[in-house]
């Protein structure tokens, strides 16, 4: 799936001190996110055989397999996600397994992808390879984060013009421009949509950025606390007020690719 093999590690060195204490979506937001809301209303799921592609601790896949979904897949290269995964969900129409998609066989309705596509080093490789594995009338969902929002622009100018270390595991920074690509490449239709606008413009910015901002900007030694507690009371004050809720500038974005017929 990546030749990205420093993220399992990584990944399983977050699972084994607990996910909670790693995302912020879990540390501000309820158990079930938006995220995982917008993916289980996206299609009926009933009856329907579901491959999760980097499944984590198995939520989303539990999830589908509670809509009525015949069968349910979870997949990930992470050996205590999947370990974590077993224990804490039990269904006769839910698996787990560690292994790789590239060693893996078989077809599905539905594909899902949740903030998983950020981390390979070829998406579009990989959605190529999954298109494959769809039966008639399938479709993949994918979700990941959405840069084209004032969060985005921000880190990412920290990014490109101080070499700031702003996410611990992204590899690829993506907007709503690079699927409508990938969807002319893979001869496949695509509704999309983003979604958490708080986050991208408003008070959850804030407050997430008063945990990543110092920790991006530790090695600046120029950069002291009160410059960022005054960027943060300058962000609080204007961009909820001078960004709108627009299509494209919520902090996660989803993206439905569906077989054209």
């Amino acid at each position: 799936m990546a030749a990205n093999k420093d993220l399992k590690e990584f990944y399983d060195s977050v699972y084994k001190k607990g996910e909670k204490t790693h995302y912020s979506k879990l540390i501000l937001g309820g158990t079930i996110t938006e995220e995982k809301r917008k993916i289980l209303k996206a299609l009926s799921w009933r009856g329907k055989r579901v491959l999760d592609v980097g499944c984590g601790t198995g939520e989303l896949a539990n999830l589908i397999a509670e809509a009525g979904a015949k069968e349910v897949i979870g997949i990930d290269y992470s050996s205590e996600a999947i370990n974590l995964a077993k224990r804490r969900y039990q269904r006769v129409n839910l698996s787990y397994d560690c292994i790789d998609v590239d060693n893996l066989k078989g077809t599905f309705d539905v594909i899902t992808l949740a903030g998983v596509l950020e981390h390979i080093d070829k998406p579009l490789s990989l959605l190529k390879k999954l298109k494959q594995m769809l039966r008639p009338d399938g479709s993949i969902i994918v979700t990941c984060p959405n840069w084209s929002n004032p969060r985005g622009y921000i880190l990412l100018a920290l990014k490109e013009l101080f070499d700031a270390k702003i996410t611990l595991a992204d590899i690829h920074y993506f907007t709503p421009t690079e699927f409508e690509s990938w969807a002319t490449d893979l001869e496949m239709a695509l509704e999309w949509d983003t979604i958490e606008h708080d986050w991208g413009h408003g008070s959850k910015l804030i407050t997430d950025f008063k945990k990543r901002l110092p920790s991006v900007l530790k090695d600046f030694k120029d950069v002291s606390p009160t410059r960022i507690d005054s960027f943060l009371s300058w962000l609080a004050v204007h961009v909820p007020t001078l960004e709108r809720k627009q299509k494209m500038n919520g902090a996660v974005g989803f993206y439905h690719f569906t077989l054209k017929r």
